[in-house]
């Protein structure tokens, strides 16, 4: 006998670690080649020593180098060679040479290799040998009219096949004559690349056939046997997926017939070591050959677990000369080799189902395996921190399980599938976990089309990948910064000062309970009968509004808000939604505003919730369509919002009246407003005067309001005239009066303790840390104030400071946007700026680099607003003011200015509209001379702006949704229609960071310090614990490694610094929306180039072939037009998302 000592494997990857780990248990000595770009592959390390081979040769090329390989053999004393599966395994010129140069080889002689890797041989072998065969070409075909004579001749479909093929590759279904050309060029380019000839045949395509194939083992005594069969039917492109040992689908007795035939064959040609011999078995019970493959086969792990046989061993001891039934090998005789339950073996590829199964590259940043009894894991290259590249095949691991039976083998496999964690590449575990569950592959009658006859296995539930997507959000943040605030420090923070719970079990019963037994009639009357004043808590909205730009997250609240409705149930309501809250949290705030009005309703139902609607601006800030403010009203009120504060920028009633009647067809209370402005002390100020507010009330009660609301935006409200008004609406109205202020001047408290003497029913307030300045009042001030007054709110003191506190240990969170003054500013009474307005507009100053102009911008801004007409100033209209101020302070303009040259100006879009009247007309109309300046010759709309919008239709909008990959709901129907591309960015962001609500507040706005560690809980239950480790220097194209520990295990990301200089030009990338752009569908090189620049082409027609992963993909044209320029050339790398060709449309 020959003994082998040293076996050097001729392959890479998951092949040739199976057989060092094969000779280890041996005792035999193990060499692995590698290519250069293999240099940090897996293999390489798990045998005894490695060495390069094909040095200056393509990735490919290097592992068909024979004579480098036999160089390694002979410098390091190599007895025998082993080809794997693919590459040479099957090229009868490695075995040759293995022969003249004294080396064994592991497989079969080199006739046989001839003999079956010539498939046009193979068949005259198997008709010898009395087997079924297809009809198929008598040899290899060499032109077009061949394959259309043949098609005519047997009928449609056929099958071009690679003569020297195998592994699906250089094959292509013709389905018809007119697909004859273009599957014959492919097949005879991918068989060149594949194979290194380009010779085919033809066979007649069988229609639903199964696909099984029987494993064969024979030694140099001349014994052959089989080791049963295998269902190979679930392919795709003749490439097989998931793989069945034994095929317990097929008739036994056929079985039995199949591998007698297999037998046979391999006798008949004197077969030696391992081969499979291939059928197809049709529905009518016959079976017909295919081909041999004379080597070992991917699926040979099937076979082994449901026989015990370790068929590698033996085809090392097969070589060294060993019969199959010798103890060395242990094989027993053919009538007594049994095989015991059933096993599956699915191929985990880095493709993308969902995309064609285009091969996908980049780095595992994470790689965790499934396992336990009954799953064999044969992996290639799958470990944390390996490089998918594009150059070899696409496959990661085989998961091999066994069972007693098949549904055990499926649920083991499920569980396998499950329990894998792959990061940083696509792959296809879920359409494995899809294929497993479909009653075809169940119940076994699934045939080699059922890939292709069964789309919902490419339906695939949302992939979460929470963990990548959260430190990829925490690497931006930390590298770039948060929004436009840029990368800062961390701070270090004190402790949040959290209340005690609330212990008394069930929350009281408050507002809510009144409103939903008495309605909103009986509401107001309620509130009218109370002898106390009743506090809006503004806190958990307008509050942090005014303070830091609406910037508050809805965790910060969430976690004291079930606390404060049970701790403080006299409050008449939160003002909790609405206004700036709505578009802020999606562009932001990384939220959804439905989420968290429903998750604050679940939180505190015993509390009135109250929003702020800007009629017909809804939350927006310009008019939209009727059904559109409708649709979202209906919607507010189903999630939870119980008092509608309605107001209009411009006070038109107009405006406001569609959202009256909608609220109240909803049973909720409507409480339009009055928007305050001016002075009703000054009688030089003759256009909002006393007699306007009382007037507008009235006109408000007959539209149906159950509460009237005084707006005073901007804090101009002084504590007389809110008596004056106060006890002037009281006479005027018999519906409760609700009043809301800012701060902004100190005078608030004094205010409100006129306006509640003068018979006010309500009023705003906010807890103290977040009070004052442009907010609302203290709470617990006015309460202290009000000390010994009859009307003193009946709240409990103590459980406003105790919430403040709280607050107090937030706040410091949103530093990077809290531009609140720290003193009182009675200029508001000069300027007249909005608290919301003041603190937005000091952001937009600051990030124009005006903020050193502030006084000047303060100044302009009051002059707009007289320029504009007086104009009353509350979201929209306080954005246009504030957007002509800026326009005028950055372009050094004045007044007189834009009166002399306005004509050459193009002045803030915000402002056209304004002037447009698509927010409404203005009390008093617009000032002429200036709007016709402004609208250059346009005229402007005369009728409310929402009735001349058409509807919108909303399933229209749900479709379009649909295909974004976006929620579907109502709701996001209705913010879509509202914000389209702020909803359409923030899916985006979803998408790309995945639900960041779970992080910690200095982590979503700092990211995090090098060492530092942070406790993540993902769910109830699920927590993470993620360290950042390292932050990279910025390479050539500006990106920076960023290193973690998630779980204790190591993860990388790269991270493209935004202020980082680059040095190399990046690649063109083609835009999306542009038809006439052709990118590149994955990574990959360039195959050949159809067409010429300049050339005219049509839709559909073939541009361009690329190669990933030795699989071709011709482009066609997207449209019509000329090329205008191509990007690429032949044998060119390039990355998925390239521009590889232009085309100039034609129409």
């Amino acid at each position: 006998m020959k003994k082998i000592k040293t076996v050097l494997v001729a392959n890479r990857g998951e092949i040739a670690i199976r057989v060092f780990r094969a000779c280890n248990e041996l005792g035999i000595r193990t060499i692995a080649v590698f290519s250069k770009e293999d240099t940090l592959s897996l293999h390489r390390n798990k045998a005894d020593e490695a060495y390069l081979i094909g040095r200056g040769k393509g990735p490919v090329d290097a592992y068909l180098d024979i004579e480098d390989i036999m160089r390694v053999a002979h410098e390091h004393n190599v007895d025998a060679i082993h080809p794997g599966y693919g590459f040479l395994s099957e090229n009868a010129d490695l075995a040759k040479r293995c022969q003249e140069e004294g080396f064994i080889f592991i497989g079969p002689r080199v006739e046989h290799l001839i003999m079956f890797g010539d498939k046009v041989n193979a068949r005259k072998q198997a008709k010898l040998a009395g087997i079924p065969m297809i009809p198929g070409s008598d040899g290899p075909v060499s032109s077009v009219k061949e394959v259309l004579d043949f098609g005519e001749t047997y009928g449609y479909p056929i099958i071009i096949k690679a003569v020297n093929g195998g592994g699906g590759r250089g094959m292509r279904a013709v389905n018809s004559a007119a697909e004859v050309e273009t599957a014959y060029t492919l097949a005879k380019s991918e068989a060149l690349k594949a194979f290194g000839s380009e010779e085919i045949y033809l066979e007649k395509y069988l229609q639903d056939p199964k696909h099984i194939e029987v494993q064969i083992l024979a030694d140099e005594q001349g014994e052959v046997m089989h080791l049963f069969e295998r269902d190979c039917s679930v392919q795709r492109r003749h490439q097989k997926v998931v793989e069945v040992a034994p095929a317990a689908f097929v008739d036994p007795a056929l079985r039995e017939k199949i591998c007698g035939s297999a037998v046979a064959l391999m006798k008949n040609v004197n077969y030696l070591s391992a081969g499979t011999v291939e059928f197809l078995v049709t529905g009518d019970g016959n079976y017909y050959f295919i081909e041999v493959n004379p080597r070992i086969q991917v699926e040979h792990t099937v076979t082994e677990a449901i026989t015990g046989i370790d068929i590698v061993q033996s085809q090392i001891r097969i070589a060294e000369g060993y019969s199959l039934h010798s103890p060395e090998v242990g094989i027993p005789e053919q009538k007594d080799l049994k095989y015991r339950g059933e096993a599956i073996q699915c191929r985990i590829t880095t493709e993308d189902p969902a995309n064609g199964f285009m091969p996908d590259t980049g780095k595992l940043i994470a790689y965790r395996s499934g396992g336990g009894m009954g799953i064999r894991l044969d992996a290639g290259n799958a470990f944390t921190g390996s490089v998918i590249t594009p150059y070899y095949d696409s496959l990661l691991v085989k998961a091999t399980t066994w069972g007693l039976n098949h549904e055990i083998a499926i649920t083991k496999m499920l569980r396998c599938l499950k329990e894998f964690r792959i990061r940083g590449v696509k792959t296809n575990i879920a359409f494995l976990e899809n294929v497993l569950q479909s009653p075809k592959f169940i119940d076994g009658s699934y045939t080699t089309n059922f890939i292709d006859e069964t789309p919902e296995l490419f339906q695939f539930p949302e992939s979460r990948d929470r963990g990548t997507k959260l430190l990829h959000y925490i690497a931006d943040i930390t590298v770039n910064g948060y929004a436009n605030v840029g990368v800062q420090p961390k701070p270090e923070f004190a402790p949040l000062v959290l209340p005690k719970p609330f212990a008394g079990g069930e929350l009281p019963a408050g507002a809510k309970q009144i409103l939903d037994a008495r309605g909103p009639e009986g509401l107001a009357k309620w509130v009218q009968e109370q002898k106390e004043v009743l506090l809006t808590d503004t806190t958990f909205r307008d509050a942090h509004q005014s303070l830091f730009a609406t910037r508050l997250r809805t965790t910060d609240m969430m976690r004291v808000i079930r606390d404060t409705a049970g701790k403080l149930p006299e409050l008449f309501s939160f003002e909790c939604w609405g206004g700036a809250t709505f578009d802020v949290a999606y562009r932001f705030l990384d939220e959804s505003p439905w989420k968290r009005l429903q998750d604050f309703r679940e939180a505190a139902p015993n509390i009135l919730f109250q929003m702020l609607l800007r009629g017909a601006n809804a939350v927006g800030y310009t008019s939209y369509p009727d059904n559109v403010v409708k649709e979202f009203i209906r919607l507010s009120a189903k999630n939870g919002i119980d008092v509608f504060r309605i107001f209009d920028s411009l006070n038109s009633l107009d405006n406001m009246r569609l959202s009256i009647e909608a609220v109240r067809e909803c049973n909720k209370v409507a409480e339009p407003a009055l928007c305050y402005t001016g002075d009703i002390l000054d009688s030089e100020r003759d256009k909002y005067t006393l007699k306007y507010y009382v007037d507008m009330a009235k006109e408000l009660e007959r539209a149906g309001a159950n509460i009237i609301a005084i707006k005073d935006m901007a804090g101009l409200l002084k504590p007389q005239a809110a008596y004056a008004l106060t006890a002037a609406l009281k006479d005027a109205v018999q519906v409760p009066i609700h009043l809301h202020t800012h701060d902004g001047s100190g005078n608030s408290i004094y205010t409100y303790a006129r306006a509640i003497d003068a018979g006010v029913d309500i009023v705003d307030v906010a807890m103290s840390a977040m009070s004052c300045g442009t907010s609302q009042p203290s709470a617990a001030g006015l309460c202290y104030a009000l000390d010994g007054h009859p009307r003193r709110p009946k709240l409990d003191v103590t459980a406003l400071n105790e919430f403040s506190r709280y607050w107090e240990t937030v706040r410091p969170y949103y530093k990077a946007a809290d531009k609140t003054e720290n003193f009182p500013n009675p200029e508001v009474y000069v300027h007249e700026m909005p608290g919301g307005q003041y603190t937005n507009l000091k952001q937009q100053a600051a990030a124009l680099n005006l903020l050193d102009r502030w006084e000047d911008i303060k100044d302009m801004y009051h002059r707009v607003s007289m320029m504009f007409g007086d104009v009353i100033k509350v979201t929209p209209s306080s954005k246009v003011v504030g957007d002509m101020t800026l326009y005028m302070v950055q372009n050094e303009l004045r007044e007189e200015d834009v009166y002399a040259n306005g004509s050459t100006m193009d002045f803030p879009k915000s402002v056209i509209e304004f002037f447009e009247g698509r927010i409404g007309t203005p009390y008093g109309g617009f000032p002429q001379h200036l709007q016709k300046i402004i609208l250059k010759g346009k005229e402007p709309i005369s009728v409310r702006p929402g009735a001349v919008l058409p509807p919108v239709d909303f399933e229209t909008r749900r479709a379009e949704l649909k295909e974004m990959n976006a929620p579907v709901t109502d709701e996001a129907v209705s913010s879509y229609c509202l914000y389209p591309d702020v909803f359409r960015k923030w899916v985006d962001r979803c998408e790309e960071y995945g639900d960041v609500s779970v992080l910690d507040t200095p982590t979503f706005f700092f990211g995090m310090a090098p060492g530092e560690e942070i406790y993540v809980e993902l769910e109830k239950g699920k927590v993470v614990i993620i360290k950042l480790t390292h932050i990279g220097e910025a390479d050539e194209n500006g990106n920076r490694t960023v290193s973690f520990e998630f779980n204790g295990m190591p993860r990388e990301l790269e991270i493209f610094d935004k202020n980082a200089k680059t040095t190399n030009v990046a690649r063109k990338k083609a835009d999306k929306s542009n038809p006439g752009h052709v990118g590149a569908t994955l990574s990959g090189s360039v195959v050949k180039l159809l067409v010429e620049k300049g050339q005219s082409v049509t839709k559909g027609m073939p541009l361009i072939v690329t190669e990933a992963m030795k699989m071709e993909t011709t482009i066609a044209a997207p449209t019509s037009g000329i090329v205008t320029a191509i990007h690429v050339q032949e044998a060119g790398r390039i990355e998925s998302g390239d521009c590889l060709l232009e085309i100039e449309y034609k129409n």
